[in-house]
């Protein structure tokens, strides 16, 4: 095995920037999440459970892409109308 280096290092040697992002950078499998995300990890490891499998096919990940970025989408209408409803409070 070769010697480990540091995140930082690898980071710079690879010329990769870490995606803080729940999106992923563009990629070879059109993958929109990034599971790795915090938030996202945690559905993703709910999805996978509840689907009983450790690793997703692409169909499955699909399936849960398309779940959660349905669900990304009402929040954010959800969550623009209240702002548009405060902001109509304020005017009145």
């Amino acid at each position: 095995m070769g010697k480990k280096i540091p995140y930082d290092e690898a980071l710079r040697i690879g010329r990769t920037e870490p995606n803080d992002s729940v999106y992923a950078k563009e990629n070879p499998y059109g993958y929109k999440l990034n599971v790795n995300h915090p938030v996202i990890r945690s559905l993703y490891d709910r999805y996978k459970a509840k689907v009983g499998e450790s690793i997703l096919s692409d169909a499955q990940r699909k399936e849960f892409e398309g779940y959660i970025l349905q669900k990304l989408e009402k929040k954010a209408i959800v969550q623009s109308t209240a702002q548009k409803g405060e902001q109509n409070e304020h005017i009145s």
